[in-house]
């Protein structure tokens, strides 16, 4: 069980975003991902969600290879991310953002909603209690009728997590969350991940604040133009000098 990405290699046209990148992830777990600007962070989350091709290796998803499995399909077998920009419309209000997230677990399809069976209406209802619970949780509850065009991009990507966690993953790879994040949405963000992973949920975290890979990562894995430069636990990287000078620059600082 969880994902197995095995020598993964992607390219567009001459250039190698990814070369022979092995990643493991287990339920319950949370393995950083991390590397500069154009290390391949993102490319590899998107060869797992299915939005890139791979040309060579293996993706395993709970023992299955979905290397030609549609995105649609990852999802709905409890694939969820984020994205480093985030994607919305933002005329739509934050609940309904949310909700979105509901979609690819609803059971009532097109035709029953819009016949308002009573199965579909009990999901709906079912549906509206838990999204209440998780803006409560990611504190957005006041915030339910603000188009997400007005509010600044740390609560933004505050509301992608919700959507993200809506979906009831098994997998959740996330793009940078912290981003813009106030050091109290921070800590709330910390905090839901860890609940996620107290409930079986595997989380893959690229982030740029370090601080928070320590606090929250069992594993690391850096990447360093499309190559895998390091894996091992948070404390080790302190002391390995090609770390230091691919990430942190060759002062050190």
């Amino acid at each position: 069980m969880g994902i197995e990405v095995s020598n993964v290699t992607v390219r567009f046209g001459g250039i190698t975003a990814l070369s022979e990148v092995s990643v493991s992830l287990s339920p319950g777990q949370i393995v950083a991902v991390i590397g500069a600007n154009g290390s391949g962070k993102s490319t590899l989350f998107n060869s797992i969600t299915g939005l890139v091709s791979v040309a060579s290796g293996s993706i395993r998803i709970d023992d299955d290879e979905v290397i030609r499995i549609p995105p649609h399909r990852r999802i709905a077998g409890g694939l969820a991310r984020t994205f480093q920009t985030p994607r919305f419309d933002p005329r739509i209000t934050v609940e309904k953002a949310v909700l979105c997230g509901f979609y690819p677990v609803a059971r009532s399809g097109f035709v029953r909603s819009l016949l308002h069976t009573p199965g579909s209406a009990r999901e709906e209802r079912t549906i509206r209690r838990e999204c209440d619970g998780i803006l409560a949780l990611f504190k957005l509850d006041k915030l339910r009728s603000v188009p997400m065009g007005e509010l600044p991009m740390g609560q933004v990507r505050l509301v992608e997590v919700a959507r993200s966690v809506a979906n009831k993953p098994k997998y959740l790879l996330l793009d940078e969350p912290a981003a813009g994040l106030t050091r109290v949405e921070q800590e709330l963000l910390s905090a839901e991940i860890r609940n996620l992973v107290a409930r079986g949920v595997g989380v893959l975290l690229v982030e740029h604040n370090f601080n928070l890979v320590q606090q929250l990562s069992e594993h690391v894995v850096v990447l360093d133009r499309g190559s895998i430069l390091f894996t091992g636990a948070p404390a080790e990287l302190a002391g390995n000098r090609a770390f230091v000078d691919a990430y942190l620059g060759t002062s050190g600082h």
